[in-house]
């Protein structure tokens, strides 16, 4: 047995130490039965008190999970094909968690699994067809075309406020609960532009961090705020009534990018959705707009920056409304808490 299995091993029937929210665990299991859970399936979930378990089934060097929590699957022992973990979690009842195995870097799209504990909230309403229009239009920046995500909500007259949105392409997913809560009067109609992260690769930073963290590549990160304001505002402007009222919003490291530029250019952006950012703020903050911030209690550094991130601004008398969930790293509580920051933001 290697280390790490001996360690977690020895945890097993142990309790949650002060501050942690997720400890991994680990106990001898006997493949027949983890095949006879799996059934036809390639991976199981299930609990047992406080421990959520893990099973996949596949070939595979080396897997791991990327969504609400992640850590790597161990290979069963006595098998080549089966693949574990054991995590205590706090509050697993009221738990919200998407499990996504991932293997050599991409995600096995047909073995996926949301754990809803039988405690957790309700979900938002999601619309499975919308009422409003979302659409792809491309708009160049260094050179090349950088494509630009706009959802224009059913809008009754009157002038409409809007976000900019960092990683434009889940604006798709954004819609599908924002039109259910304008639609149910939660807040005004809002228009969501997303500009899209640079997809290219390579080490870290890499080219999406160099565009959303401030301190990656100071020169790219302030040419790219000056292309979101100076071009990407303009053209959509001239695609709805705009009342000139923008907010910045993101998740992880486009959360750091709306934060950083509504603290760059307060006259622009009067109110910030920022959803697990990664990086704590900086030495000196000021405040003159709105700012909703919130993070997943198993996502330990976002969670940390984000309740910095609101310390710190309510410390000099911001607005701010700071909010945790139990998960993680999560499209899910990113989809769900978007539309309870604007209802904040707009309210």
């Amino acid at each position: 047995m290697d280390v790490e299995r001996r360690e977690a091993a020895e945890r097993y029937d142990s309790a949650l130490p002060e501050g942690v929210n997720v400890m991994r665990v680990w106990t001898p299991r006997d493949p027949d039965s983890l095949r006879k859970r799996l059934g036809d399936d390639g991976l199981a979930v299930w609990a047992e008190d406080d421990v959520l378990h893990v099973v996949w089934r596949g070939a595979a060097r080396r897997v791991e999970l990327i969504g609400g929590v992640r850590p790597r699957l161990w290979l069963v022992e006595g098998t080549d094909d089966l693949w574990e973990t054991s995590l205590r979690i706090r509050r697993l009842d009221e738990a919200v968690i998407d499990i996504v195995p991932c293997v050599g870097g991409s995600r096995t799209a047909m073995d996926e699994v949301r754990w809803h504990g039988p405690e957790a909230v309700e979900p938002r309403p999601v619309a499975q067809a919308l009422v409003g229009t979302v659409e792809r239009h491309e708009v160049e920046f260094a050179g090349r075309p950088r494509a630009i995500t706009l959802y224009r909500p059913p809008i009754g007259g009157g002038l409409v406020p809007a976000c900019c949105v960092a990683d434009g392409g889940s604006v798709g997913l954004f819609a599908r609960t924002v039109e259910p809560a304008i639609l149910a009067g939660k807040f005004p109609p809002v228009v969501l532009v997303g500009i899209d992260s640079d997809h290219g690769a390579g080490a870290y930073p890499d080219p999406r961090a160099r565009e959303y963290l401030p301190d990656a590549d100071p020169d790219r990160f302030a040419a790219h705020l000056a292309f979101v304001v100076d071009e990407v505002i303009p053209w959509a402007e001239e695609r709805f009534p705009a009342s000139g009222h923008w907010m910045s919003g993101g998740y992880s490291n486009g959360a750091v990018w709306a934060l950083t530029a509504a603290q760059r250019r307060p006259d622009v952006f009067t109110g910030v959705a920022a959803l697990s950012p990664g990086i704590p703020p900086p030495a000196e903050v000021h405040t003159l707009g709105r700012h909703y911030l919130g993070a997943g209690t198993l996502e330990p550094g976002f969670r940390s920056a984000s309740a910095e991130w609101a310390r710190r601004l309510a410390g000099i008398g911001g607005r701010v409304r700071h909010e945790e969930w139990i998960g993680g790293h999560d499209h899910y509580w990113w989809t769900q808490r978007f539309p309870t920051a604007l209802e904040w933001l707009l309210a």
